[in-house]
């Protein structure tokens, strides 16, 4: 059920967003095989893994009508990294998450910070959601200064994947009033 109200693709200032679609399985193993792209999202994963990640962000596009977008930089065409809203369990709530990895050559340009506000106006205005989340480890600085430019909330520290992250919020209200 792809929904209108949440677009299936979209350029912004540059970086092409769209489907995840198995066009994207060589590009997404390279990134799951590069230390420096997996660094803060668990480390090195197999090619098996890449399949299986494109496969789940397409059912989740199904299922919810919105997801993360593949992305692609519109200057020479090469693989970008992912980007949007996802539904996931934070800390045993279950919940709308604001994700995003950008290729290392495409990081600190402001792409994440104007990717994550395309998709939280989506959300809030399109979608209606009621709230958003994002969280990171600690260590992620980059991350956590996307999330603070894009003025959630901090909420409290909790464990995900075996690892101390901090969540964040962002609720409609917030976002109306911004």
């Amino acid at each position: 059920m792809l929904s209108a109200r949440y677009p299936t693709i979209l350029e912004i200032e540059g970086i092409l967003a769209d489907v995840p679609h198995d066009g994207y399985v060589d590009a997404v193993t390279a990134a799951f095989a590069d230390p420096a792209v997996m660094v803060t999202l668990g480390g090195v994963r197999p090619p098996e893994a890449a399949r299986s990640f494109i496969t789940r962000a397409r059912a989740h596009w199904r299922d919810a009508g919105f997801g993360l977008w593949f992305l692609r930089d519109m200057r020479d065409g090469s693989f970008a990294g992912w980007a949007g809203i996802r539904r996931c369990e934070a800390d045993g709530e279950k919940t709308v998450e604001l994700a995003y990895a950008l290729m290392p050559k495409l990081r600190c340009k402001g792409h994440a910070t104007r990717i994550g506000a395309a998709a939280l106006q989506l959300g809030f205005e399109n979608l209606g959601l009621p709230e958003i989340v994002a969280f990171t480890t600690e260590a992620n600085t980059h991350s956590l200064a996307v999330i603070e430019r894009l003025a959630f909330a901090y909420d409290k520290p909790f464990q995900h994947a075996g690892l101390p992250h901090v969540l964040y919020r962002r609720t409609a209200a917030l976002h109306a009033a911004a």
